[in-house]
């Protein structure tokens, strides 16, 4: 699971299966950016363009455990 979400605040959040990005397929980052364009608004949509590429190179902001898999979630600030 890749994906773009809203947080219980509204704040825009990336998720990710596993624990690490190079786990994730370049392609699979790209559907997850058209998929975030459907509910995110244009400023949100850019943080996430220009977040992805330094998505895992510092912590990420915490870890969820469900059902024996676990996501990476990455707060994204839109400025």
């Amino acid at each position: 699971m890749t994906a773009v979400v809203r947080s219980h605040t509204g704040e825009a959040v990336v998720l990710l299966s596993g624990d690490a990005l190079r786990q994730v397929p370049q392609a699979t980052l790209i559907d997850m950016i058209k998929a975030a364009a459907v509910v995110l608004s244009a400023e949100e949509l850019k943080t996430v363009h220009n977040a992805v590429p330094t998505l895992g190179t510092g912590p990420p902001d915490f870890h969820v455990h469900v059902d024996g898999n676990e996501l990476t979630v990455y707060r994204l600030t839109v400025n």
